[in-house]
């Protein structure tokens, strides 16, 4: 119990009191987090959920991942050319 408290405290801003809410999804950790980034958001997702779908396996939803997170760092690129 005392580890946890500690952990809480160095590490708030990782803890979100959902205790208001009858369940989760990776919709509302997102807005939890303030992500709003598509390709970020889409990254997220791809890890939480990496081979747990049914269509593809860990590896491929690994790759996307780093693709989206990739195409971030290219956009990113692109609006410091403006």
């Amino acid at each position: 119990m005392e580890i946890k408290i500690l952990m809480k405290n160095k590490y708030n801003h990782y803890y979100k009191d959902i205790s208001y809410l009858d369940g989760i999804d990776i919709y509302r950790v997102l807005m939890l987090y303030g992500v709003t980034d598509p390709c970020i958001a889409h990254a997220i997702k791809k890890l939480l959920c990496a081979g747990q779908r049914g269509g593809k396996d860990m590896e491929q939803d690994i790759q996307e991942a780093i693709d989206a997170l990739v195409r971030w760092q290219d956009m990113k690129q692109e609006d410091e050319l403006v």
